[in-house]
């Protein structure tokens, strides 16, 4: 069906996976926004998790007229470790309309990477020469205040501290209960839901879905105080069992996180003063965390894992973002395939919905090829350091 509308194999594998997705996707979310606009169809849409994949969403689905509600586990936003959106990345916030969120004040302006990769020499690159001469390294917690806000203001609702107890579908509709923010029993019905629960998966493994783990890959994060200015770039430099990952936050402050394999973690390492220590050893990041002092605070350990759904789509249900697909973050992609997701993800349940009954396969075959195309640029990156090759993490990867 597709053959004549998308790009020939060999030049879809040549391109980045947000690229893949605008290029696959395009011509058919396009043709019926205005149609389905006008219709203004009111079906109701329930989307589990709030993050940026589950927020994206129901922005695209508010924008063609589709009621839709997101339940968030979370009863507040909390502090969670920023992330880098890279220059090719700002084409998905202009297109789906969140790109003044960019212009807040904690958002800190990022112009290129410096790392210690494959050499010992660190190098830079720059994204002066990009056609978006920047990224950004983004406060996590306000961003995700901002996509909440966005939903709000067009009319979606936004239920925080309702977590999904149970789920069912009968005769065409989901039947959803959950726990909502005072601990009561409520309970929703609706024609569609989504499952943006992130790595979790939480709506599909209650299917009986399975999830697929490709690698143990976890980050240990702390954010710490930078006793002095340095550079707006991403910092990022391999080591024996792993990497660190380093950028500046808009407060003066410092992500840090240490990369490894779950098996791989120091069973020493516990606290804030105990990774600044880890990482004094290191050359680049040494030289960013000199002087910074941080009290015995307990790290963040969470999974960077790449690993994906064994089914991605259903019978009016459909995984978006980390739920479908989790990316290592060397890949700088874990919030760009967020919003790519959650913005063809939208397109494609409006249209289902409106009677198209292919556009879900259409949505699930661009973030598999997209996902395929990540697997060949990720070995690529690993392979570009061969200084361990007999170490566990590095022997994994190479």
């Amino acid at each position: 069906m597709f053959s004549h509308q998308f790009c020939k194999k060999q030049e879809l594998f040549c391109r980045k996976p947000e690229v893949l997705m605008q290029v696959n996707l395009e011509f058919w979310s396009a043709n019926r926004l205005e149609e389905t606009k006008c219709k203004q169809m009111k079906i109701p849409i329930i989307i589990i998790g709030g993050g940026p994949a589950g927020a994206a969403t129901a922005l695209q689905l508010l924008n063609r007229g589709y009621e839709c509600t997101i339940l968030e586990a979370s009863p507040t936003f909390v502090r969670k470790p920023g992330e880098t959106i890279p220059p090719q990345a700002y084409s998905i916030f202009k297109k789906s309309g969140i790109d003044a969120l960019l212009h807040h004040p904690s958002h800190l302006t990022c112009y290129g990477n410096r790392f210690v990769w494959g050499s010992q020499q660190p190098a830079d690159k720059s994204f002066f020469f990009n056609t978006v001469t920047q990224g950004w390294h983004l406060n996590r917690e306000i961003f995700e205040v901002q996509l909440a806000d966005q939903v709000s203001k067009n009319k979606g609702k936004y239920l925080s501290g309702c977590s999904m107890t149970s789920l069912n579908y009968y005769n065409e509709e989901w039947t959803v209960a959950y726990s909502d923010a005072n601990m009561q029993k409520q309970e929703l019905r609706c024609s569609f839901i989504v499952d943006a629960t992130g790595r979790k998966s939480r709506v599909a493994r209650r299917l009986g879905i399975q999830r697929k783990m490709i690698d143990k890959l976890a980050g240990i994060t702390a954010c710490i105080p930078l006793a002095k200015k340095i550079q707006q770039f991403t910092y990022l430099e391999s080591v024996e069992n792993g990497w660190w990952y380093a950028a500046p936050l808009a407060d003066q402050q410092l992500v840090l996180s240490l990369m490894t394999d779950t098996d791989l973690l120091p069973s020493n390492l516990r606290t804030t003063k105990e990774l600044l220590h880890t990482a004094s050893v290191t050359s680049l990041i040494a030289e960013i965390i000199d002087n910074c002092s941080a009290a015995a605070n307990t790290l963040n350990i969470t999974s960077a894992a790449t690993g994906y759904l064994s089914q991605r789509i259903g019978q009016n249900w459909l995984a978006v973002g980390d739920a479908a697909y989790s990316y290592d973050p060397i890949s700088s992609y874990g919030i760009t395939s967020a919003l790519e997701g959650g913005y063809y993800a939208g397109h494609a349940i409006a249209d289902y919905l409106n009677g198209d009954k292919e556009s879900l396969s259409a949505y699930d075959w661009a973030i598999s090829t997209a996902f395929s195309t990540y697997l060949k640029m990720l070995i690529g990156q690993y392979t570009l350091e061969k200084r361990w090759n007999d170490s566990p993490f590095w022997s994994r990867r190479n």
